[in-house]
């Protein structure tokens, strides 16, 4: 099991990560335990930003790592404005995001799936609100290989218009 590196050129902003939370566990006690709700900082429409979860205490003990990372907004309903998940990457063992858009005044759900390299596997709804005082703005957009696949920052990059691609077209990262 390879331990993940550490990225140099871009950190997420630590104002917007949460732990994944572990929850109590009542089952001794015939009680159950309610689920955990996690929510990120509220943003506006047109802000772009890096959201980040981060699955230490979830792992405590394990030796394990986070190996992928996917997300996904099943609230969107197909408008211009929805927020969109730009891109999804693994920076120092964490799982990040980058945001864009959402109708102002709602609620959002971003649903995060992680895998470990010993094959444990999540999906953790996260949400987000949406400031009404802002105007809805369109999504953002990522830069993207010539067939759309997004590419983050922590990508493997010759020059700046080289990424280093896997044989399946996805940007080698530097986890």
């Amino acid at each position: 099991m390879i331990a993940p590196l550490p990225s140099t050129g871009w950190q997420p902003a630590p104002a917007r990560t949460l732990p994944v939370a572990v929850p109590a566990s009542l089952r001794l006690r015939g009680l159950l335990g309610q689920t955990v709700a996690l929510a990120w900082a509220p943003k506006a429409s047109a802000d772009t930003l890096d959201f980040t979860l981060d699955a230490t205490e979830w792992l405590r003990g394990t030796g394990d790592y986070l190996a992928s990372v996917a997300a996904s907004v099943p609230t969107a309903s197909g408008q211009e404005t929805d927020m969109r998940v730009l891109w999804a990457t693994l920076v120092n063992g964490m799982a990040c995001l980058f945001l864009s858009g959402g109708a102002p005044g709602t609620v959002q759900t971003v649903l995060v799936s992680v895998t470990t390299q010993q094959g444990r596997s999540l999906s953790q709804p996260v949400s987000i609100a949406i400031h009404s005082t802002s105007p809805a703005t369109p999504a953002a957009t990522a830069p993207c290989l010539p067939d759309g696949t997004a590419v983050p920052p922590n990508a493997l990059a010759l020059s700046n218009t080289v990424i280093l691609t896997t044989e399946s077209g996805c940007p080698y990262l530097l986890a």
